[in-house]
């Protein structure tokens, strides 16, 4: 068994994962202020690594009070609040950054450390640094990952591998130390994505399930060290579970059986991989809504891994064969007659909808069985004089067959200046026209990026729950500036309306609004005007 104690070799696969990262999501990298994709939910996830890294510098006590569906509270607890990947963000909003620069190196830091953390897991495991590199690459650049470029909650699966590392220390060699990583890590892959959380769940059941041999004989300890995990896990989520209990005790906000996606054997075939998508994915895969297809090289060393016999008695590589197999079947779940009872049984399946992103581990978990397959080849050609070069282009392989770059990112040129008006307006409540109705209620994402600038409250917002209000809240902006329409923005508590003069098509003219008596305005330029209510 190899160590992963030497310092250079552990820096060494850093810098390497650093440096495929940049290739996969090329050219984030040159100019990663500006490339980005801030419509639906990257303009969401954009603004919530921001605000959250914006809170904790300067009011961490009101973290989950962001600026979003005023006057609701708790609101950056209606999607995902992704903690972990904000800590990446600190810094750039420290030193004056953009909340696009702030993304681009969340999104980043996701690809390298994920890479990094199943390099060093497969590195331990196998003893092999060119199985640790194989896993790591395919853990991190796969199809699911490099098509969802705008879901940062999904690109931070790191703490996954520390999850399987204690899992293994516990069952086969338990330590309170080994209690505590598995709680860590548990907590900290819930806090970057409440799916995970769940995902992880499921995943780690069926780990456990595959070593029954094992454990059965001592079950008892077992079962209390696991308790005891759970317990400290527990305790430390529960200030960030809290908050999403007391959304849904007064949003009542629930997912229900009917609400559940399952995957289709099309996501199981669907890759944005360059290689792949335009000779045959885009036809057998299209209209996927997760793309899982785990590449031709991956399942080939996968298969080499099934039939090499040393290599299936291995327990730490069946634990990983059955949380994919295990994971891919419950993307399967609402599919079957019986779910809505299985989601009335089990409260896990009550905090999804799109039960097919579980898909993603079977990804990880198959990045881990390939380099066990790796591995196997090398006992069986290893003395050969090619293997080593042989090795090396796997790799390569690996990573040219899920090569999508360059990725199609839009152009930022970054939150218009004039948004400094309202960051001077200590009290001000702002609305953003034209308010999208509430079918197309993503397309407030840029209005919640622009906010980025001077943080006031806004009636506007985006988000996996959609609150009653945004009804009114839409009501109340149809026909401005008529008598009715400031009267109703008033008693939402509105101060503040930016209009974008050519979305809205509002008439020409520097104050196209200036014989209405009852807004002045505050700020403008060559597309947006800032209104104040009232004198």
């Amino acid at each position: 068994m190899t160590s992963i104690h030497h310092t250079r070799p552990v820096l060494v696969s850093l810098a390497a994962f650093i440096a495929l990262a940049v290739v996969h999501t090329w050219p984030l990298a040159v100019s990663p202020a500006h490339w980005s994709r801030i419509d639906g939910d990257g303009g969401l996830n954009t603004w919530a690594v921001a605000w959250v890294a914006h809170a904790l510098l300067q009011h961490p006590d009101q973290l989950f009070d962001a600026n979003i569906f005023y006057p609701h509270r708790h609101t950056l607890a209606f999607s995902e609040a992704m903690i972990p990947q904000a800590i990446f963000a600190v810094p750039v909003i420290a030193f004056g950054g953009s909340a696009v620069l702030a993304y681009s190196v969340s999104v980043l830091a996701g690809f390298v450390l994920t890479g990094w953390a199943f390099c060093l897991l497969t590195a331990r495991w196998t003893g092999s640094w060119t199985a640790g590199y194989l896993a790591g690459s395919l853990a991190a650049f796969n199809a699911f990952t490099l098509v969802n470029l705008t879901h940062l909650q999904f690109l931070h699966t790191e703490f996954l591998a520390l999850m399987l590392f204690a899992l293994d220390r516990l069952i086969a060699l338990p330590r309170v130390r080994d209690i505590a990583w598995l709680a860590l890590g548990f907590a900290l892959q819930a806090m970057a994505s409440i799916y995970l959380m769940v995902f992880s769940v499921f995943a780690l059941v069926c780990a456990v399930l595959a070593r029954v041999p094992e454990w059965w004989r001592r079950a008892g300890p077992l079962a209390a060290r696991l308790a005891a995990a759970a317990a400290t896990a527990v305790v430390l989520l529960w200030p960030f579970i809290a908050q999403y209990r007391e959304v849904q005790r007064t949003e009542r906000f629930e997912r229900s059986a009917a609400d559940a996606e399952a995957a289709t054997w099309r996501n199981y075939l669907s890759t944005g991989a360059t290689i792949h998508y335009h000779r045959w994915s885009r036809e057998l895969g299209g209209g996927s809504s997760t793309s899982v297809f785990p590449g031709v090289v991956a399942l080939a060393l996968v298969g080499a891994a099934v039939a090499d016999a040393s290599t299936r008695k291995d327990p730490r590589f069946r634990m990983c064969g059955a949380a994919a197999v295990g994971c891919m079947a419950i993307s399967f779940m609402p599919l079957l007659p019986f779910y809505p009872a299985l989601h009335a049984a089990i409260p896990l399946l009550q905090m999804i909808r799109a039960v097919h992103r579980i898909a993603q581990l079977t990804l990880l978990m198959v990045a881990v069985l390939a380099a066990f397959g790796l591995v196997a080849l090398a006992r069986r050609w290893g003395r050969a004089k090619p293997w080593p070069a042989a090795a090396v282009l796997i790799i390569a392989a690996v990573n040219a067959e899920a090569l999508r770059a360059p990725i199609g990112y839009v152009w930022f040129d970054g939150v218009p200046p004039v948004y400094d008006v309202l960051a001077a307006e200590r009290t001000a409540v702002v609305a953003e026209l034209p308010f999208p109705m509430p079918s197309q209620w993503f397309l407030n994402s840029p209005y919640m990026v622009n906010s980025t600038r001077h943080w006031r409250p806004l009636l506007n917002g985006y988000s996996g729950f959609r609150p009653a209000s945004y009804e009114k809240a839409y009501a109340a902006t149809r026909g401005f500036p008529s008598n009715e329409s400031l009267l109703a923005l008033s008693e939402l508590g509105v101060t503040h309306v930016v209009i974008h003069r050519r979305e809205a098509n509002v008439p020409a003219g520097d104050d196209p609004y200036g014989n209405v008596n009852s807004i002045r305005l505050v700020g403008r330029d060559d597309d947006i005007l800032i209104y104040r209510l009232g004198w």
